[in-house]
C-alpha cells in the first residue's frame, strides 16, 4: 500500500464509519466529515448542538505511552498494556517483561496475548540495555503498533495528514539506536519514519488514572478527532473517558453548519505564544479573530509592562501576520521591537517557571502577591499560568496545611481565570471544569 493514499473524503468518512463500529457510531450523528476550508478535511454539525452536549465518541486506532525522558520522571512508569501505575525501585527489571523485551508490564499483562506479537519484536530487535527502562524504546511501542494494523484500518491511518519535521526524524534514530538488529533496509526505515510523521502529527496526549492512584500519561491517535481543526477561541473541548476513548463536547452552542473545531494550544497562551506553537509543531500561522486582536478580547494576555524609563504602562503586541511584532505601549505610546520584547517575556517565563518547579504552594502563593507584580502584569499568561499551577495543586491531596488566607487566595485565582474564560468566550470548557472541580 502506498505511504499516501489517494483518498476521497466520502472513502474517508466511510472508514471512519467502519473504525467507529456500532459501540460509537449513533444512528443518527450530530457531525459529518465534509472538506474544510480551515483546512483539508474536518467535522461539521449537521444539526444545531447545544452548550454542554457530547458530539462525538472516539476510540483509539493506536495507543501507547508517551515515553518522554520528562513524563518517565515526572509519572509512574506504567503497564504498556493496561497503563496501570507500576512501583518501580531501583532494580528496573524487576516490572520488565519476563521474556526480555524490556518493556514495562504489570504481572497481569505478562500472562495474557495481547502483548506477545510486539515483545516477539522487539526481542528480535534485541534491546542494547535489557536492565533499564528506556524512554526512546517506550516511545517506539504506539509507532511499532501501528505496523500490525489491518489493512482498513492501515489505509485510515495513512490518510491521515502527516508533517515532517527534523526532530521526527531523530525520534526515530534514536530508537533504532537502541537496538542492536533494528532492519536497517531504506523501505523499512522510510515506512518507519513516515508512521512517526502521522502519529506525532495527529496523536492526542492523553491521562489514565485508576481511582485513587497517579495519572499517567499516554499518546493516542483517534482518527475522527484528529480531524477536528483549529480556531484560538474554538467551539468544541475533549477530555478522555479513559486511554482509548476521547469525549468531543460543545462548550458553547454550534449551529447546523457550522465547523466543530478545537484549540491545538493551551486557551490561556497568549497570541505570540500560540501562533510560535502552531508554526512550530502544526506547520501553519494561525490569522484567527483571536489572533489578529491585540487585546486578546480584552483579557491582555500577552501584556508585558513598559520598558520606557518612568512609564507604568502596558504594553501589547501589534498584532500583525508577522510571528514577530513590535510591541506598543497604551499608556505612553511607545515602541519597542519584538527582539527586546522578547527577552523580557522569556525573563518573566523563566522566573516563575524556575519558582513553580521548586516552591511549596505556599512559598508560591507568596511569589505570586508579593514579587510577581514588580516585573509582570497580573493578566500576563504566564502569571495566569502560575496561578493555575497553585489552583490545580491546591486541590489535589497534599500534606500542606493552608491558612485560611491561602485559602482566599486559590478562590480569588479562580475567579479571575474563570473571567479570563468569560472574556474569550470559552463556555463550558475542559478547563473550566478542572478550575472549578467540577466532575467531566
Amino acid at each position: 500500500m502506498s505511504l499516501k493514499p489517494n483518498i476521497s473524503t466520502p472513502e474517508l468518512a466511510k472508514l471512519i464509519n467502519v473504525h467507529l463500529g456500532e459501540k460509537y457510531l449513533k444512528e443518527t450523528p450530530s457531525w459529518k466529515v465534509l472538506d474544510s476550508p480551515i483546512s483539508g478535511r474536518g467535522i461539521f454539525a449537521v444539526r444545531d448542538i447545544a452548550a454542554g452536549e457530547v458530539i462525538l465518541r472516539d476510540r483509539a486506532l493506536v495507543v501507547g505511552p508517551r515515553g518522554t525522558k520528562e513524563s518517565c520522571n515526572q509519572t509512574p512508569v506504567a503497564c504498556v498494556v493496561c497503563y496501570k501505575p507500576l512501583e518501580v525501585n531501583d532494580d528496573e527489571s524487576q516490572i520488565m517483561c519476563k521474556n526480555g523485551c524490556t518493556l514495562p508490564l504489570c504481572d497481569s499483562c505478562s500472562q495474557g496475548n495481547r502483548h506477545s506479537t510486539e515483545c516477539e519484536l522487539f526481542r528480535r530487535w534485541k534491546p542494547k540495555d535489557p536492565k533499564k527502562v528506556i524512554p526512546h524504546i517506550l516511545r517506539l511501542v504506539s509507532i511499532v503498533r501501528c505496523f500490525f494494523l489491518n489493512d482498513a484500518q492501515r489505509k485510515l491511518f495513512l490518510s491521515l495528514q502527516p508533517h515532517s519535521d527534523k526532530y521526527y526524524m531523530l525520534e526515530l534514530q534514536r530508537a533504532v539506536a537502541c537496538f542492536e538488529n533494528f532492519p536497517k533496509d531504506r523501505e523499512m526505515l522510510e515506512y518507519f519514519y513516515h508512521s512517526v510523521c502521522v502519529f506525532n502529527t495527529n496523536a492526542f496526549d492523553g491521562g489514565s488514572r485508576e481511582m485513587g492512584e497517579e495519572e499517567v500519561r499516554v499518546r493516542a491517535l483517534f482518527p475522527l478527532a484528529a480531524m477536528l481543526n483549529h480556531q484560538c477561541s474554538p467551539n468544541a473541548d475533549h477530555h478522555f473517558e479513559n486511554p482509548e476513548t476521547i469525549v468531543i463536547t460543545a462548550v458553547r452552542p454550534i449551529k447546523g453548519g457550522e465547523e466543530i473545531v478545537t484549540s491545538y494550544t493551551k486557551l490561556l497562551w497568549g497570541t505570540m505564544t500560540r501562533r510560535m506553537f502552531l508554526k512550530m509543531t502544526k506547520h501553519f500561522e494561525c490569522c484567527c479573530e483571536r489572533c489578529m486582536d491585540p487585546t486578546e478580547n480584552g483579557t491582555y494576555l500577552s501584556a508585558l509592562f513598559c520598558r520606557q524609563q518612568g512609564c507604568k504602562g502596558i504594553m501589547i503586541p501589534v498584532q500583525t501576520k508577522t510571528l514577530q511584532p513590535d510591541w506598543r505601549c497604551l499608556t505612553c505610546e511607545s515602541v519597542f521591537p519584538h527582539s527586546k520584547m522578547a527577552r523580557y517575556q522569556d525573563f518573566a517565563l523563566n522566573t516563575i517557571n524556575n519558582r513553580i518547579n521548586a516552591c511549596s504552594i505556599s512559598d508560591m502563593i507568596t511569589f505570586i502577591n508579593d514579587m510577581c507584580p514588580r516585573f509582570c502584569p497580573p493578566s500576563n499568561y504566564v502569571l495566569v499560568e502560575a496561578k493555575l499551577n497553585v489552583i490545580w495543586r491546591m486541590s489535589r491531596a497534599t500534606t500542606e496545611v493552608f491558612t485560611e488566607e491561602q485559602l482566599k487566595c486559590k478562590d480569588r485565582y479562580r475567579a479571575e481565570l474563570l473571567e479570563l474564560l468569560e472574556k474569550l468566550g470559552a463556555g463550558e470548557c475542559t478547563l473550566k471544569k478542572l478550575i472549578t472541580e467540577e466532575r467531566l
